[in-house]
């Protein structure tokens, strides 16, 4: 094996060859450089999480007002009713919409690598802005 080869070993493993001083660097490398977390998958999966509490609190936000107008004590009445019917269904509506976001959005999280190299990172950082 020539030196050249060992050269190129060195380069593309996870742990380098020893320097001049005998160190050794333990860096996430593959055949094109450092490997970074990506940035795509990232922001996907605060999406993700962002969406959930999204949908909880609007769960909450809408079941009390829901409950107490048309049926309930706070307002009667044949408006009151129709307030009622409308509110619910947008409730519902909403929350509909929200839970067939999740799943859209964790197949995307599916797709992307977990790692990037740093020029990669880089273009998708730019694409996020």
């Amino acid at each position: 094996m020539t030196p050249r080869d060992e050269r190129t070993i060195a380069r593309t493993s996870a742990v380098r060859a020893p320097d001049e001083y005998g160190r050794r660097r333990v860096a996430a490398y593959d055949d094109h450089g450092p490997m970074v977390d990506n940035p795509w998958r990232q922001h996907l999966v605060t999406l993700r999480s962002d969406l959930l509490k999204e949908m909880h609190e609007l769960r909450s936000l809408f079941q009390g007002p829901c409950a107490d107008i048309g049926l309930g004590e706070t307002w009667v009445g044949p408006a009151a009713d129709t307030w009622h019917t409308e509110a619910q269904g947008r409730r519902t509506d909403i929350l509909a919409q929200l839970g067939r976001l999740v799943p859209l959005v964790e197949a995307a999280i599916g797709t992307c690598a977990e790692k990037v190299t740093v020029g990669e990172a880089k273009s998708l950082q730019v694409d996020l802005l």
